[in-house]
C-alpha cells in the first residue's frame, strides 16, 4: 500500500492540513466560477458561492479576503486549465516541423475549439473586464492573472518569427505588435459573443463559433500579405502614410 510523502520539517498533520486546505479552496473556486460563468460577477454572492461549494461564508472568507480576490483566482485556475489542455497541441513534432504560417492555422483553430468547449468562460472574461476596470481588483493581483494569459505569447511570436523567416508570412510590424493586436482582437470577439450571443434577428445568420472561425481565416490571411496589401491600397487611393 502506497503510502503519503512528507516532505522533511512538515508533520503528517500538517501535510493532512494543508491536504484539505487545497481540497477546500478547489471546491470552493470550481463552485465560485461555475456561478460566476452562468451568472455574472455582480450577481453571485458570497453565500451563493457557499452554498454551491458546500460550506459556510466565512470559510470562503478564511481563503479569499474578497470577491475581487476569488474572481482573480477563477481566473486564474481556468487560464491555467485552458493552457494545460490546450497548449499540448502546439508542442507535437508535427506542429513543430510545420511552417510558421501552418502554425499559426493550428493556433487559430485551438481559439475556435476553446471559444465552443468553453463558451461560458468568455463570459465570465467579458464580466471579470468590466469588474477590473471598476477599481475592485488590486494590479499586483491583476498581473498574476495576466501572466496566466500570456502563456500563449512564446507559441504565437515563435510562429510569427518562423514564418517571416520560411517566407511562409509576410508583415511589416513588430512581431509583439502583431501578437497583441490578434489575440486582443480574437479575445474581444469571443468575449463580446459570449456575453450578449444574438441579439437582432440578423446576429442568426452566422453561428457565433463559425465567425471566430472566420475572422480566424481573415486575420491569417492578413498576416500572409498585408505589407503588400497595406502598400498597394495606400497608393492607389493617393494617400501618403
Amino acid at each position: 500500500m502506497a503510502q503519503t510523502a512528507i516532505l522533511p520539517g512538515v508533520s503528517g498533520e500538517s501535510t493532512a492540513r494543508q491536504r484539505t486546505m487545497q481540497q477546500r479552496t478547489g471546491k470552493i473556486i470550481a463552485a465560485a466560477l461555475d456561478l460566476f460563468c452562468s451568472n455574472g460577477l455582480e450577481d453571485t454572492t458570497i453565500e451563493a458561492v457557499a452554498k454551491r461549494a458546500g460550506v459556510g461564508p466565512a470559510t470562503i472568507y478564511r481563503y479569499f479576503e474578497t470577491k475581487a480576490e476569488l474572481a482573480v483566482q477563477c481566473g486564474i485556475s481556468y487560464w491555467e486549465k485552458v493552457s494545460g489542455q490546450y497548449l499540448y497541441y502546439l508542442q507535437q513534432p508535427n506542429y513543430q516541423s510545420a511552417s510558421g504560417r501552418d502554425q499559426m492555422a493550428v493556433i487559430f483553430q485551438i481559439f475556435t475549439t476553446i471559444f465552443e468547449e468553453e463558451y461560458l468562460f468568455f463570459k465570465f472574461l467579458q464580466e471579470f473586464d468590466v469588474f477590473a476596470r471598476s477599481g475592485r481588483i488590486p494590479p499586483e493581483r491583476l498581473a498574476a492573472y495576466e501572466a496566466c494569459i500570456l502563456n500563449l505569447k512564446p507559441y504565437m511570436t515563435n510562429a510569427l518569427e518562423k514564418g517571416l523567416t520560411d517566407g511562409s508570412l509576410s508583415f511589416f510590424y513588430p512581431v509583439d505588435e502583431v501578437y497583441f493586436t490578434v489575440t486582443h482582437a480574437l479575445l474581444a470577439l469571443m468575449q463580446k459573443l459570449a456575453s450578449t450571443g444574438k441579439i437582432l434577428q440578423s446576429d442568426e445568420r452566422v453561428a457565433l463559433a463559425v465567425q471566430v472561425k472566420i475572422t480566424g481565416e481573415l486575420l491569417l490571411a492578413g498576416l500572409q500579405g498585408c505589407k503588400n496589401f497595406t502598400n498597394r491600397n495606400t497608393q492607389e487611393r493617393g494617400f501618403t502614410l
